[in-house]
């Protein structure tokens, strides 16, 4: 019997209901589910009525007799017997007669049951009532908690909601944020306590610290009490409300100081994305939060600092868009701090909150406008006024109507930066590499450049970028939405993390939203701007408390972004950063434990930097060769910031115009030369440098205690000495070689060690005893490569190395003269070599200056008179003037004193 229409509607309309309500629990992705319900109800009903209980059954029975026929007549037949069916026997033909007879039964049967298709397709079953009602209740049941889901925290009461949780602690306040409608409960009255009071010094008693005295529907009856904290060591304090909250929150080590035993690991955690009740279970409180049950198991052990949530606190648009109002935003905040999941992980945990799309509206790019004023007035009375202040280098710049949204702090052996990536970017509808299109704006793209720049005090050893979206561009899905869709501004921000990696600080982005986890490292060009340790690492961990997605999304597609572990599955996920520096401060450790749903499933650790000074950009260092010479490194004269350069335009009628240069970089140091020299060849120095005869690279200064720092040539003519022939006229040579010191020594480490161990063991005498009445030499013996203080790749701080002011080389056990020797005839061999040497010609108006420290210098001969002029610069002066010129004075001061 065919199947009836209405059949067929009622049992796709249920497999499609079914589906979607498992989605729309599961997954929260909209679904039409009530719509399909109200197709599948009639088309149910009507199936049942009008489709029979029973099967007609109609059998039909075929018997053939076969009957022979012989004689003549069989020969008229023109049919031969092959194709009658007939056979031959003895010549004779047959013909095979056929009579068919047709017996018809029609009977009628019941149908069978089918119990489980019924159940499973929820196909009515019209010869059972019950099974179709069962039928009808699965699916009923499926809307039902499609609905529960969708409408039962909707209208679950939170308007009285009274609550105290624990913003920003930082070493000298803890701000409480206080949320108290009942009016009847004012003032609010705070209080705290040390935990566990160390006596004699420690106080135990409760001390007032503050309160409320109203609050009003104008900032949804909240309020935020900064807490002073007068302990000068890190304590664990108990506070306590009038109106009954309390808990407990821990200060943070002071910057720089995480390595001293009494402050132990640095940790804190990283996640973003919550929505209750997902996965959705119909037994669960309106507004539980699965994901913080989680977070509670494993919290107690983890002795975190704080969480720094990176956005999604609230889904505006899940599962619906009810209303765009203030109204409707506050109650979504509300609904997270109401359930009853928010005690266990908010009342003794520090939360610190970023900005992403759905506390506005889902992929949210319109630059504030529409509902985001709307939107930003809850997120900053519950969230952002509770977190560490602006930006230092924002001032007074603001993210919008006052209430900034990005933020930086530095606590014990790290510093952070809290991107806003919402506000002020440009619409996703531009070409992911357009230069002009930018995450952060003009303003809060500099402030991070320039706290990524900024020195950190001593013990500091790494800067946590903090976005909400990905800093990888391997996440092609919707990648638009996160840094790969703002490529040209990524690469900005690259360079300058590569930059400060190489000055010895790790760079780490942490991010979240996309309900998966990644760990990605972005090493720095293979081209030699920046070292291999400079490598940028990203871990995006989410979601807390959602969907997770049930595909995988995340592919590598280059070398530039390089996956180190991917795990898409898990409706929990964070991350727990431990901070550890290493003995001696030199290093750091940095691990990354990786928590889904409760457990521990993948953790790695990642080191710091070598720390170094100096060279490209901010500071790092650059190594090079003899490619350099191809594009020298040049500023012009007007410049104010000086490095290893060339300055050029600087005016060369006048010597005086060069010495306003080098006081623009520091004093000029005074040595038995002099000061500021201005000089030709001449014999009567008795020191090579004035006269024409070629010089191998070598440092200057290497007889003092401290060489001096910068060094300074201004060619200022060249000219035929006077009284030259018509043949002399014509001058020649003087061709400058620059070799780098640091690049020399590394690799002399990697082809020779031993030669390497030679030259930074054995200390040798220095002197300067050619003029009359001169004779210095340093306050002791000094190795060619001296490692103390790691300026430079594997730990090179100095290097001292003029043959003609080397004294005799000391004896002793471990290191003989020879093996001095052997070890100096390489290290000399690397330094004549042509691919380490930049050959370069001076000319008027090109001011030369490097880092004598790291840098040999030397020269070709030269026939006729050169008249040059030029310095010394001590290195602390330099550092001095460098540090002043680029950063505040207060950011200074914190640096020099630690």
């Amino acid at each position: 019997m065919a199947v009836l229409t209405q059949t067929k509607v009622a049992t796709a309309a249920s497999i499609a209901l079914r589906a979607l309500s498992y989605i729309f629990l599961r997954w929260i992705i909209p679904a039409l589910v009530f719509t399909l319900f109200a197709i599948y109800v009639p088309a149910l009903i009507s199936s049942y009525r009008n489709e029979p209980k029973c099967d007609l059954v109609d059998e039909v029975d075929v018997m053939i007799t076969e009957t022979a026929v012989e004689g003549e007549n069989a020969v008229e037949n023109e049919t031969q017997p092959e194709e009658r069916g007939g056979r031959s026997a003895n010549g004779d033909k047959e013909v095979v007669a056929d009579d068919v007879t047709i017996r018809e039964t029609i009977s009628i049967e019941n149908r069978p049951l089918n119990a489980w298709q019924t159940l499973l397709t929820g196909a009515p079953n019209p010869r059972s009532l019950a099974l179709t009602l069962g039928a009808l209740l699965l699916n009923g049941l499926c809307v039902g908690f499609v609905a529960d889901r969708l409408f039962r925290e909707r209208y679950y009461p939170n308007d009285g909601l009274s609550f105290v949780r624990v913003g920003y602690v930082s070493e000298k306040e803890a701000k409480l944020l206080i949320r108290e409608p009942d009016q009847s409960k004012m003032p609010v009255s705070v209080e705290v306590r040390i935990k566990d009071p160390q006596p004699p010094f420690d106080n135990p008693l409760w001390q007032s610290a503050g309160g409320v005295r109203w609050t009003t529907n104008d900032t949804d009856y909240t309020a935020v009490v900064t807490v002073p904290l007068r302990h000068p060591k890190r304590r664990t304090y108990e506070w306590r409300t009038s109106n009954n909250h309390s808990g407990e929150f821990t200060v943070p080590p002071p910057a720089g100081h995480a390595e001293d035993t009494n402050y132990g690991p640095f940790t804190f955690l990283s996640t973003s994305c919550i929505v209750p009740r997902l996965p959705y279970n119909p037994f669960d409180h309106p507004l539980s939060i699965p994901g913080f049950k989680h977070l509670a198991k494993v919290l107690p052990s983890l002795n975190a600092q704080f969480m720094l949530f990176l956005g999604d606190f609230i889904y505006a648009d899940v599962p619906r868009y009810w209303d765009k109002s203030t109204a409707y935003y506050r109650e979504k905040y509300r609904q997270i701090y109401a359930s009853p999941d928010w005690p266990a992980v908010g009342q003794n945990l520090s939360w610190i909150h970023v900005l992403d799309d759905h506390e506005i509206a889902n992929d949210w790019s319109a630059n504030s406008t529409g509902v985001y004023d709307k939107a930003i007035d809850p997120f900053y009375r519950y969230q952002a006024a509770l977190n560490p202040p602006p930006a230092p280098q924002a001032g007074a710049r603001t993210a919008r109507a006052g209430n900034t949204a990005y933020f930086a702090f530095t606590q014990g052996p790290a510093s952070f930066f809290l991107l806003d990536t919402r506000s002020f970017r440009s619409s996703n509808a531009l070409p992911t590499d357009d230069a002009n299109k930018t995450m952060l704006g003009p303003d809060q793209l500099a402030d991070l450049l320039a706290w990524l720049r900024r020195p950190e005090p001593k013990g500091v050893k790494w800067k946590i970028v903090a976005s909400s979206v990905p800093f990888t561009k391997n996440w092609p899905v919707n990648g638009k939405d996160t840094w790969g869709g703002f490529l040209a501004e990524r690469r900005k921000v690259l360079e300058v993390m590569w930059d400060v990696a190489s000055r010895g600080v790790g760079v780490v982005v942490l991010s979240g939203d996309r309900h998966e986890f990644a760990a990605t490292k972005f090493p720095p060009p293979e081209d030699g701007a920046w070292p291999e340790s400079a490598t940028v690492w990203e871990f995006s961990v989410s979601p807390l408390s959602q969907f997770y997605t049930p595909f995988p999304t995340y592919k590598q597609t280059d070398r530039e972004d390089v996956l180190v572990k991917y795990i898409h599955k898990g409706n929990s996920k964070f991350g727990a950063i431990t901070i550890e520096n290493l003995e001696g401060g030199e290093q750091s450790s940095l691990k990354y434990r990786l928590f889904i749903d409760g457990a521990e499933v993948w953790n790695t650790v990642v080191l710091s930097p070598p720390p170094v000074v100096g060279g490209k950009s901010s500071g790092s260092i650059q190594m090079w060769d003899s490619k350099i010479a191809k594009s020298l490194p040049t500023v012009d004269y007007e410049a104010k910031r000086i490095g290893f350069v060339i300055v050029e335009n600087t005016p060369f009628d006048d010597p005086n115009r060069t010495k306003e240069l080098l006081e623009r970089i520091g004093p000029i140091r005074v040595t038995h030369y002099g000061g500021f020299y201005d000089f030709t060849p001449n014999l009567a120095m008795a020191d090579t440098a004035y006269t024409n005869e070629a010089l191998p690279p070598h440092t200057d200064t290497t007889y003092f205690t401290e060489p001096a720092g910068l060094q300074a040539f201004h060619l200022l003519s060249h000219q035929p000495a006077p009284g030259a022939s018509a043949d002399e006229a014509a001058v020649s040579g003087g061709k400058t070689v620059l070799v780098d010191g640091f690049q020399a020594a590394r690799f002399l480490q990697q082809i020779d060690k031993p030669a390497w161990t030679t030259l930074t063991k054995v200390a040798v005498p220095w002197h300067a005893s050619g003029n009359a009445g001169i004779t210095i030499a340093p306050d002791k013996l000094y190795p060619v490569l001296e490692l103390r203080g790691q300026l430079g790749p594997n730990g090179v701080h100095r290097i001292r190395w003029n043959n003609a002011d080397r004294g005799v080389v000391p004896f002793n056990w471990t290191e003989t003269p020879q093996m001095w020797y052997k070890a100096a005839r390489k290290w000399n061999e690397l330094l004549s070599r042509e691919d380490f040497q930049c050959w370069l010609q001076l000319e008027p108006g090109k001011v030369l200056i490097f880092d004598n420290w790291r840098v040999l210098h030397g020269r070709s001969a030269f026939t006729g008179i050169r008249r040059i002029c030029g310095g010394y610069i001590n290195r602390d002066d330099f550092i001095s003037r460098w540090r002043n010129t680029n950063y505040k004075r207060e950011e200074v001061i914190d640096r020099v004193l630690g």
